[in-house]
Order: C-alpha cells, then sequence, then structure tokens
C-alpha cells in the first residue's frame, strides 16, 4: 500500500468490516507474527480502538456505524429479541426499522458510485448508483438474501454459489468432524467472499465500496473456548486439532486483506470492527430471579402473590433465558433448523418471540430483565411509556434505578469470591435522541473475569444457574479501526473513538457535508495536514 499521495481530491474509500474481531486478539497475533499483512499495516498506520454500542445491545452496533447516530435515534438495540415499545412482548426488529440514514445515501445522490456488499442490517435501495447486496453471507439476517439490481445477487450465487452457512441454525458442534466442518465453512466463506469482492472492485471506479466479513463474529463466538485452557467449556480432545481455529480465520481474512490491497493501491482503505469478542461469562441468565428477590417480579393483582411463572417446565428456573434452551432439548437444533425452513421467516419470527415471552408478567412488575447477548438489560416499568406502568417518571424512576445500581453492585461471584459486576450504566446518560424509548434503562456490565453460576449479597441471598448460552465468546466494548493509504497520517500510534465516528469520517474523505445530527465526529486526528489544509470540514 503507498502511504501517502497527497491531494486536493477526495480518494476512493474502501471499507473492510471483519465483523466483531478483537482489537487485542489482532494486537497479539500481529506481534506474534501471524497476520503478515495487517501487522505490516499496524507499523505504518495508525490503530484506534473504537468504543462500540454492543452493550446496548449487538444489533445496534452496525446501524451506529453506517448513520453515524447512537442507539437513542437509530432505534435499535438487541434487534433479535428486542422489547416492541408500548406493549411487553419482544419482537425481531428489520432492517427498515432503522431509525436513520446510511451515510452512503447523500453521496449516491451526488452522482458519487456506491458498492455495498453485506453490510448488516441494511436493505437494498433501489435508488443506489451502484450495487448493493444484502444477505449472500451474514451472521444474523435481518433482511432477505437480495440485491439492487436485482439480477445482481443471482449472478453472484450463479457463479460462486451460496455462502456455506447461510440459514445456518447456531449449534455447537459436539464431535471432531462437525468442529472441522465448522472451521472449512468459516474458512471457505472468507475466501470466497475475497473472491466475489476483488471482481466487483475492479468493475467500476468505485468513490465507496464497504463490505463485510462474519466469519469472525460466527467464529469467535463458538471456538473461544478451544484457544483457552481456563475455559470451563474447554475440551482437550477437540482442542488439540482446534485450538488454532479461530487463529485460522483471521489469517484467512488477513490473506484476504492482503489480495485486497493488490487490487485498489491508491484508496484510502479502512479495516474496522463493529465490536469485539471476549469470553461469555455474562450472569444475565440469573437477573430475573435477583430481579425477583429485589421485589421488583409482578404479582398477581387478584391475590397480591408472585404470579406463577412456567416453572413447571424448568424447576427452580424461571423460563425467559432458559426458553431457547428447552426448546432444543425438545427438539434439537436439527429439528429447528428443518422447521425453520418449511415455515415462512416472519411467521417463524413471530412465533419464537411470542415463546420467548411466557411466563413473563412484565405487565405487573416494577422492573425485568429483557433479552441481551452479553450484558444485563433492565426495563422500568415506567408510567407513560408502558402500557401498565408502575413507576413515576422523575424522582421515583431515579430512586428505582439507583437502588438496583447499589443492590447489582454488591453482588459476588461464589466462584471467585470477588465482585461480580463492575459497573451498572443509565442509558439516558450514554445516550440522547427521539428514540431512546426503544431501549432497556439500565445495562449491567459483568466484569467477565470467570464464569457466573451463582451470585450472592446480603439482600438477595444466594440464586445460581448455568448460562444456557451455546456461544462461549461474547461481545465486548471496543471494536477498531485500521486507517490506510491515501491522506491518512502515516504513524503507529494509537488512539480512540466511538463507532459511530466511522460515518463522519468517510464523508469527509469523500468531500461531503457532514449532517450535524451525527453523533460520531471526524477524525481529524488520522488525517493527514495537506488534506486537512485544503479541505475543511462542512456541516449540513
Amino acid at each position: 500500500m503507498e502511504k501517502n499521495r497527497t491531494s486536493n481530491r477526495s480518494a476512493s474509500i474502501i471499507a473492510l468490516g471483519l465483523e466483531a474481531a478483537e482489537p487485542e486478539l489482532l494486537e497479539k497475533w500481529c506481534n506474534e507474527g501471524y497476520l503478515p499483512a495487517l501487522a505490516s499495516l499496524r507499523k505504518q498506520w495508525p490503530f484506534l480502538k473504537l468504543m462500540s454500542t454492543t452493550e446496548v445491545g449487538s444489533g445496534a452496533t452496525w446501524p451506529s456505524v453506517f448513520t453515524g447516530v447512537s442507539p437513542a435515534k437509530h432505534g435499535m438495540g438487541f434487534y433479535h429479541r428486542q422489547l416492541k415499545t408500548g406493549t411487553y412482548q419482544l419482537c425481531k426488529k428489520y432492517a427498515n426499522q432503522v431509525k436513520g440514514t446510511p451515510f452512503w445515501i447523500q453521496p449516491s445522490k451526488d452522482g458519487k458510485k456506491i458498492g455495498i456488499f453485506d453490510v448488516p442490517v441494511t436493505y437494498p435501495d433501489p435508488n443506489l448508483n451502484g450495487i448493493q447486496i444484502v444477505g449472500w453471507g451474514v451472521e444474523a439476517p435481518s433482511w432477505k438474501k437480495s440485491s439492487c439490481p436485482s439480477d445482481v445477487i443471482k449472478e453472484v450465487t450463479d457463479q460462486y454459489g451460496r455462502h456455506p452457512l447461510e440459514g445456518w441454525y447456531h449449534e455447537r458442534p459436539d464431535s471432531l468432524q462437525k468442529w472441522g466442518d465448522l472451521l472449512q465453512k468459516l474458512l471457505f466463506g472468507v475466501r470466497t467472499k475475497g473472491q466475489i469482492l476483488k471482481v466487483l472492485l475492479t468493475k467500476e471506479d468505485w468513490n465507496l465500496f464497504f463490505c463485510v466479513f462474519p466469519e469472525s463474529h460466527w467464529g469467535g463466538h463458538f471456538f473461544w473456548h478451544l484457544m483457552d485452557k481456563t475455559h470451563p467449556n474447554y475440551n482437550a480432545k477437540f482442542a488439540q486439532l482446534y485450538e488454532n481455529a479461530l487463529l485460522d480465520v483471521y489469517r484467512e481474512l488477513d490473506n484476504t486483506v492482503a489480495e485486497i490491497l493488490k487490487v485498489v493501491p491508491h484508496s484510502t482503505v479502512l479495516i474496522l470492527s463493529n465490536t469485539g469478542m471476549g469470553p461469555n461469562y455474562s450472569g444475565a441468565h440469573l437477573l430475573p430471579e435477583i430481579l425477583t428477590r429485589l421485589g421488583m417480579a409482578g404479582t398477581d393483582p387478584e391475590t397480591n402473590q408472585q404470579k406463577p411463572s412456567l416453572g413447571y417446565l424448568l424447576p427452580a428456573q424461571r423460563w425467559g433465558p432458559y426458553a431457547i434452551k428447552k426448546i432444543e432439548e425438545i427438539l434439537t437444533p436439527q429439528g429447528i433448523h428443518h422447521i425453520k425452513n418449511l415455515i415462512p421467516e416472519r411467521v417463524w419470527d413471530a412465533w419464537t418471540r411470542w415463546i420467548l415471552d411466557l411466563g413473563n408478567n412484565w405487565e405487573n412488575s416494577r422492573a425485568f430483565s429483557v433479552a441481551s447477548d452479553y450484558t444485563g438489560l433492565i426495563r422500568i416499568n415506567l408510567k407513560g411509556r408502558e402500557p401498565n406502568g408502575l413507576v413515576e417518571p422523575g424522582y421515583e424512576y431515579d430512586a428505582l434505578c439507583e437502588e438496583l445500581t447499589r443492590e447489582l453492585s454488591t453482588l459476588i461471584n461464589l466462584e471467585t469470591g470477588k465482585q461480580a459486576v463492575s459497573k451498572v450504566l443509565r442509558v439516558d446518560q450514554l445516550y440522547q435522541g427521539e428514540n431512546l424509548w426503544d431501549l432497556p434503562d439500565l445495562i449491567v456490565r459483568w466484569t467477565g473475569d470467570a464464569p457466573i453460576r451463582a451470585l450472592s449479597s446480603p439482600r438477595i441471598g444466594k440464586v445460581g444457574g448455568e448460562l444456557p448460552d451455546k456461544r462461549t465468546g461474547a461481545h465486548r466494548p471496543y471494536g477498531f479501526l485500521l486507517p490506510v493509504g491515501e491522506h491518512i497520517h502515516p504513524g503507529n500510534g494509537i488512539v480512540e473513538g466511538s463507532i459511530m465516528d466511522i460515518a463522519p469520517t468517510i464523508l469527509y474523505l469523500m468531500g461531503q457535508p457532514i449532517p450535524r445530527d451525527m453523533d460520531g465526529k471526524v477524525l481529524l486526528e488520522i488525517i493527514d495536514e495537506e488534506f486537512k489544509t485544503n479541505n475543511p470540514p462542512s456541516y449540513v
């Protein structure tokens, strides 16, 4: 990659998303020589740790990247199982429900040539000046596989086939062969998307091309425990062959990045991740019982007694966090996969979310735990927002948040004897926006230093239970940005930013005005001085 060819014009931008790639792992493996292409770039160019929005829900991250605004504006949190505002029902949100505009829309209207390939939580825009492919290979589809123009997805599939994990129902492998099959599918997915991308990049003089690789996301979720001997799910038999599986995925991505850089030698290339990955040491499965012990759980208004949940299906456990595991025990993941393929997707989504609602009695609770994928998320049953709100806004709401923060902060992980919660965050103090009410009220940030099987505190007593999540890796608060090439200031310093900074920074490099309502900022510290001098940022 050429270092700098500064000019007054905007560069072509190639954005490569390595989804949920962990910045600390990337740095470690670069230093150890396993990722030669990325290591070489790290020595020449800045490396930024980017604060993610993943703690409010992993589904919030990509909308925050491509709109440049916070979840309180775009409204997406844990969109796979998000509380439907104004109800006590879980729903799945889809790409067309993002309340924000992708940053590439205005450049497209201005005649810039745009390519978008598998950027999650997007759907094809028929007015885009270029091409957009959705759902060829994504970790969590939020729109059907399609493209604009409509024939592009057929051409890609006819020539390269389907992504090997298309439609895969997540399942933790239970044999050496299945672990090997999963790894090979991940590596094949990286290689194939890389081949498609290289062809697409040579077809047009793109002003922007944005492509995301999901394999680091899948790999992090499922292979984490095989490279960590201290992990409770570590299996020496499987690790003997696959302890380097996640490294193999990163190495394949490293090779693909190197090949793409050869195709676009005079572009600005932004290599980024939306969030990180670490061991899945969540305690979210214990929150319903903790809230019950704190007197937050619902009571039957006629008897003033706690309303029974579907605990008879799972003795001594509330139904909510364990619903998916119970269903999988009854039907098996393979059976669910076949059933899912027989039912229209929207019907499947509605039916499964209804099952996850069973037994919650949230309408009679002061506070309740909603679905999450690592952090604990708590919703206050607020008057004026929830249909049966019990907590007054203002003083009562603040007092309840303070009480929950105080009590959750006293929780001890009985396995370590140490504090289990590093911090409890109020979402309205993190983000502001017109869709704040689509989000939970409190985020419980776990320390993440050990598994959580039992918690205790003086007021709550002891609560216990095994985490039902089949994924041994979970999302962490930081992603990264490695910008290289034209108009980037060389240097290997490490600076920090936010994933919301990516959109305004790309617009600036494209010579486009930046919407003032973006929460992200232009990362001027990574831009070379000549470009900044000749191109002051403009705002609309």
